[in-house]
């Protein structure tokens, strides 16, 4: 950077005494020596703040050199941290909207995702806009202000380049919803006429049948042991055929449904024989794909 106010210089050498033994221990070459506990983007961090480190000490500028210095050896121990936050710095008003801005999109994009593919640009990043910060926070050197600005709108623009190239993450198919694969339809006794709740039922199917488009739509009547056999196969089948007609008026296709009876031979619940159960007297309707 540039030579700095003889003010700034005179107060910073008055109050060297004070700093020597602070500044020896966190000089710029103490800290780039530190071994580097951290991954290519702490290392990388540990370079910069110790540039900046020494640079502010060849400026006198006992401070900022020291605060860099103490950032640096953060870097060598592993750490993760973010740029300076801008109320830490009296940025002049006129300033303070684009260091704002600039360092919400510096966080949109400093990521570990970006630390870890582009870790000199994302470290150069955040080290330029901590000087950028001090710069302006000083305001008296315009070519430093812009030097640190240039470099930082650099590695920036590096960083979200990376984030509009890098390839989406997969996302998980969506789960269809199971295909109900049976609806059950009741019938009174010795009946093959639909109940109020089982014309409900028809609707439902036919909903579900336009929703999910079975290959075919199975409709198998049933009856109870009441009665005799050969009667109950034949009722069996009305009943099939009931339901059967009810669908196509639904909207299901004829040519998707089979239709199959099989009287009492194949009951829900088992009972004995001529017992009256109405959880057999009934139609199942069953999707197949």
């Amino acid at each position: 950077m540039g030579s700095r106010s003889l003010f700034k210089a005179g107060t910073a050498l008055a109050a060297a005494g004070l700093l020597s033994a602070c500044v020896d221990s966190n000089s710029a070459d103490v800290v780039r020596a530190l071994p580097n506990k951290g991954a290519a983007f702490h290392q990388a961090l540990q370079k910069d703040y110790s540039d900046l480190s020494a640079s502010e000490r060849t400026q006198a500028d006992w401070a900022d050199s020291v605060y860099y210095a103490g950032r640096a050896r953060r870097a060598a121990g592993g750490e993760t941290f973010p740029p300076q936050a801008v109320a830490e710095r009296r940025i002049p008003a006129a300033s303070v909207n684009d260091i704002t801005e600039a360092r919400a999109r510096l966080m949109a994009v400093l990521t570990d995702d970006n630390r870890k593919a582009l870790p000199v640009q994302a470290s150069l990043a955040q080290t330029a806009f901590d000087c950028w910060m001090e710069q302006q926070e000083e305001n008296f050197q315009p070519e430093d202000i812009a030097a640190c600005k240039r470099s930082f709108n650099t590695a920036l623009a590096a960083l979200e380049q990376a984030v509009v190239n890098r390839p989406a993450a997969p996302t998980a198919p969506k789960a269809e919803a199971p295909v109900p694969t049976q609806f059950q339809i009741q019938f009174d006794f010795n009946s093959a006429a639909l109940t109020a709740v089982a014309r409900q039922t028809v609707t439902d199917i036919g909903a579900a049948y336009k929703k999910y488009n079975p290959a075919t739509v199975l409709v198998v009547g049933h009856t109870d042991t009441a009665g005799a056999g050969d009667y109950n196969i034949g009722l069996s089948q009305k009943r099939a055929e009931t339901v059967a007609n009810a669908l196509a008026a639904q909207g299901v296709e004829q040519k998707k449904m089979r239709i199959e009876a099989y009287g009492e031979e194949r009951p829900a619940v088992k009972t004995g024989d001529s017992a009256k159960e109405q959880k057999n007297r009934r139609v199942d309707v069953v999707f197949e794909k």
